[in-house]
């Protein structure tokens, strides 16, 4: 923890406590890895850098800050939703949340209900070498899929 009472830059932060990452890290587990890979994405960054050593610092604020991109990330938001809405968060964008995770879990319970019937089919193409089975996606799979999919793609970038 540091008290800071640098001039210059920081003079305006007037007995502010800034922690270097590490210390940060600790206070918020998150990793430092994690913590610089938001600052280069702009999901958090830190109050200052100092312009001679790079050292980032953080702020109460910022601890604030981290608490709510955790839950955004623990009710599936990505990083890039979470940069967009982390500060001007309303009903709307946690309805359309909700939806999406409605969505999903729908989707599942489909994949689930075909896992089924390819379990049946696998059983039928056990006992008879000649079976062709019969399992196709519905369009509104297809249509999830495809959706889910690319959001996947996103989040792994």
């Amino acid at each position: 923890m540091l008290k800071c009472s640098w001039k210059g830059d920081l003079e305006d932060l007037g007995g502010l406590i800034m922690y270097k990452i590490g210390e940060f890290s600790k206070i918020v587990d998150i990793p430092v890895r994690t913590l610089r890979f938001y600052d280069e994405y702009g999901v958090l960054q830190p109050s200052e850098i100092d312009n001679y050593t790079g050292y980032r610092y953080y702020t109460e604020k910022d601890i604030k800050e981290c608490k709510i991109i955790k839950l955004l990330k623990s009710v599936d938001f990505t990083l890039d939703e979470i940069a967009i809405y982390k500060n001007n968060l309303n009903a709307e964008i946690l309805d359309k949340k909700q939806n999406e995770i409605l969505e999903r879990i729908n989707l599942l319970k489909k994949k689930y209900k075909r896992l089924s019937i390819i379990k049946e089919e696998f059983q039928k193409i056990q006992n008879n070498d000649s079976y062709i089975p019969k399992i196709y996606e519905s369009k509104g799979e297809k249509i999830l899929n495809k959706k889910y999919d690319r959001r996947n793609i996103k989040k792994s970038i």
